[in-house]
């Protein structure tokens, strides 16, 4: 029974790697693919497989419900890859608890149309001490204190560094730093349209080699007549061992 498990978990394996391979498209996971992508004078607004809307629309409660559980005055939010997706300004919009958000990524282009985006709002926030931030950052070496984030979100992110030949690997080390960030109560919400059989198996492997435990579930953000796009959520788990 054990060899069959086992046997299957890297059938299972193998299939993602072809799957997201050869599949992909590797030049999503190279940063001078992204640096020439996000010339910030030419850029427009591009939300990677679900609008900010749609994803703000879900998120909110979930961010408002969060709030309120942990008592904190404000919540740290971490939008990891934030590209020209608006889904920051979107969330300091709508978002009537306080949200301080760090818009990370290692192009500047983006961070600089990011900039423009966000203080046009004008401090037009759903809560007058929500603010934004904007930080130059590998999602690989992210420079966080531990246990900092209470919400961190990622709209696609992952699925590019899975992408590349080496992408396994890549995805497993940005993870690890995502999880050491993560606040113990806090919530990692991933967005992609990737399966849950093979995400979720994803997301049980890189705990390997972490001290804590996370559980991890999924529903349906947006359904059509092509494609599916799943909200995965991860948590440390806090249940006791028997």
């Amino acid at each position: 029974m054990h060899y069959s498990l086992q046997f299957s978990r890297l059938r299972m394996e193998f299939m993602s790697l072809f799957k997201r391979t050869v599949h992909g498209d590797s030049k999503l996971s190279k940063r001078e693919y992204w640096r020439n992508r996000y010339n910030w004078e030419k850029q427009v607004k591009m939300d990677w497989l679900v609008d900010a809307d749609k994803v703000s629309e879900n998120l909110e409660p979930k961010i408002q419900h969060l709030y309120k559980r942990l008592g904190k005055v404000c919540l740290n939010i971490l939008d990891l890859g934030c590209g020209t997706s608006d889904v920051a300004s979107v969330l300091l919009k709508r978002c009537r608890s306080a949200i301080d958000i760090y818009c990370v990524d290692y192009s500047e282009g983006a961070l600089q149309w990011q900039k423009g985006l966000l203080s046009a709002l004008n401090q037009k926030h759903g809560n007058i001490m929500s603010n934004y931030r904007l930080v130059m950052a590998d999602i690989c070496q992210l420079p966080f204190k531990d246990n900092f984030f209470h919400v961190i979100l990622d709209k696609g992110t992952i699925d590019s560094l899975l992408k590349s030949e080496d992408g396994q690997q890549l995805a497993e080390s940005s993870m690890k730093e995502i999880l050491r960030v993560m606040h113990p109560a806090g919530n990692l919400w991933q967005i992609t349209d990737e399966d849950p059989d093979i995400r979720l198996l994803f997301l049980q492997t890189v705990q390997k080699d972490t001290k804590k435990k996370y559980s991890s579930s999924f529903e349906i953000l947006l359904s059509d007549n092509i494609n599916e796009y799943f909200l995965y959520t991860v948590k440390e788990d806090t249940r006791e061992k028997p």
